[in-house]
């Protein structure tokens, strides 16, 4: 009879097992001959999907144009089978770097990028100083209709753009220029936050220069449901410009609420005592906002949990109400250092993160590193509680940029690639050894039933003839272990020097919250039969 609850136990476990793992579905790999990074992808209307990044290959693999300069935008555009339909390389005579793209409401493209090139190739303005903003769009086939070049007499870099409501477009980014070119407003301090609003042909109708006296530096911005828009970044800042309050640490998060003039409604300061850098933020369902980046603090300033690997960087999740009030923050990483770049609040109120890491298994991370660095995707609730998590690369390095939800369940990852075939990679690299390529992978995660749901007919008829049978799963357990005892009992865990550490009655079956117990080997006994179990607590 114990040989048939065993076996039972170690069948219910298994299928659990291969059930929550989550599985590739896809996976493509696009490049050319040299160096060609992902920064930025666009689920498109028709069912494809939009890619865009950064390319120094000439006509090559999959590379149908030569370069015009020394690196240049490069866009790849795929079928919902994932067949390549058309790419563009768009640029000019020297550096020419893409950081975003999204399908504007006429399905065409707004590309935005940071640009030192003069008039020559694509480009059809002159520099205004030193690095500017370069905004290009394009119709639906990939066809340049405009291009703007915006900026200052010194370094102006565009890390996010956006289509507003009105069809115009809102960029943001980080500037060292002083008054000049299109700029209104004078530095702060170093680089500021510089945000800039254009209509739908691409003229400027303002800009905004926010910032403290030390580096401030956006990476995000999304416009909000009352037309104004939500900032996100990083400030070495104190009170000073239009930071009201005092830096942490190193950097911290900075997060900005403006109206839809671009006027300053709030700001907040997030962090802890060391290196927070934000890369993410987006509104909530609820009217709040989700704050993703990475960060090096242990516990101190607004971070409550300390960093898993002693000098090394974490997942750093934060959520804001409406009124820019925390409700929690949660740590995630490994041993080593985790860099995350991409977030989205997922259908059932959750959030799907994505990044890269360093780590082997540890802290939150259930999978080792496949070569150097890997994509590190988890997938937590609405409260910050990690479901899963997947770890996906190949022996060399891997740096997802980019995260989308594709339907429940269902995700597509963006990001680059300079691993052969290897781990989870079924293709290798256009170019050279450590040369890199477009990497789009489709992850599809199939959620476990409900485990008393699945235990079979043999194992409750098992149970009942049995009155003296202990059953107890998932085993290892993180967080809550099941108990199946057929009959009313008391339970008792202990550890293993044998002191009692939770005492319950169990009517059948029940549940132990182990959550808050550090790793190891413990004991459960039923104090009637005085049956014993070996139970593995792991995380």
């Amino acid at each position: 009879m114990k040989h048939t609850l065993l076996l039972l136990i170690l069948l219910a476990n298994a299928c659990l097992k291969s059930i929550a793992q989550p599985v590739i579905k896809v996976q493509k790999t696009i490049g050319g001959s040299f160096f060609d990074d992902l920064r930025s992808m666009y689920l498109t209307k028709d069912g494809g999907l939009i890619v865009g990044g950064s390319s120094e290959s000439d006509s090559s693999g999959d590379k149908t144009e030569d370069n015009t300069g020394i690196i240049d935008y490069w866009l790849v555009k795929l079928n919902k089978k994932g067949k390549i339909q058309w790419d563009k390389t768009i640029g000019g005579s020297y550096d020419d770097q893409l950081s975003c793209i999204q399908q504007t409401s006429d399905g065409g493209y707004i590309l935005g990028g940071s640009s030192e090139s003069n008039r020559s190739g694509q480009k059809s303005e002159n520099s205004k100083g030193s690095y500017d903003y370069w905004v290009v769009k394009l119709d639906r086939s990939g066809n340049i209709e405009w291009d703007k070049t915006i900026g200052g007499s010194d370094y102006d870099a565009l890390a996010c753009l956006e289509q507003t409501c009105d069809g115009g477009y809102i960029l943001g980014g980080q500037s060292f220029s002083n008054k000049s070119g299109d700029k209104t407003g004078n530095s702060r301090g170093a680089d500021d936050y510089w945000v800039v609003k254009l209509d739908k042909h691409g003229k400027v109708q303002w800009d905004k220069t926010i910032g403290g006296s030390d580096f401030d530096v956006l990476y995000s911005l999304q416009q909000t449901n009352d037309s104004g828009y939500i900032l996100g970044g990083s400030s070495t800042s104190n009170i000073s410009g239009e930071k009201t309050e005092n830096s942490r640490g190193d950097y911290d998060y900075w997060i900005v609420k403006l109206d839809k003039h671009g006027r300053i409604q709030w700001d907040k300061t997030i962090g802890g005592s060391d290196f927070d850098v934000l890369h993410a933020i987006q509104q909530t369902s609820d009217g709040g906002y989700i704050l993703g980046g990475t960060s090096s603090s242990g516990i101190s300033g607004e971070k409550t949990e300390s960093n898993r690997g002693l000098y090394h960087s974490d997942y750093w999740i934060v959520k804001l109400s409406s009124e820019a009030q925390i409700q929690w923050d949660k740590t995630i990483g490994g041993v080593d250092d985790d860099f995350l770049y991409s977030l989205q609040q997922t259908s059932d109120k959750g959030y799907i993160l994505g990044g890269y890491s360093y780590s082997n298994t540890s802290g939150e991370k259930t999978e080792n590193s496949k070569g150097e660095d890997d994509y590190w995707v988890v997938k937590i609730n609405k409260y910050g509680k990690v479901e899963w998590d997947k770890t996906i690369g190949g022996n060399h390095f891997e740096r997802l940029s980019s995260i989308k939800e594709i339907q429940k369940n269902w995700y597509m990852l963006g990001g680059s690639s300079s691993s052969d075939i290897s781990g989870d990679k079924t293709e290798n690299p256009r170019g050279g050894p450590y040369d890199q390529d477009y990497w789009v992978v489709v992850l599809q995660y199939k959620k476990p039933q409900n485990i008393t749901s699945r235990i079979s007919n043999d194992l409750q008829k098992s149970l009942s003839e049995n009155k003296s049978g202990l059953l107890v799963f998932p085993n290892p357990v993180k967080d809550v272990l099941h108990v199946q005892t057929g009959v009313k009992t008391t339970v008792q865990l202990t550890d293993q020097s044998g002191r009692i550490l939770i005492t319950q009655n169990v009517s059948g079956s029940g549940f132990l919250n182990v959550s808050h117990l550090p790793v190891g080997l413990y004991y459960l006994k039923n104090t009637i039969t005085g049956e014993t179990q070996k139970i593995i607590i792991v995380r």
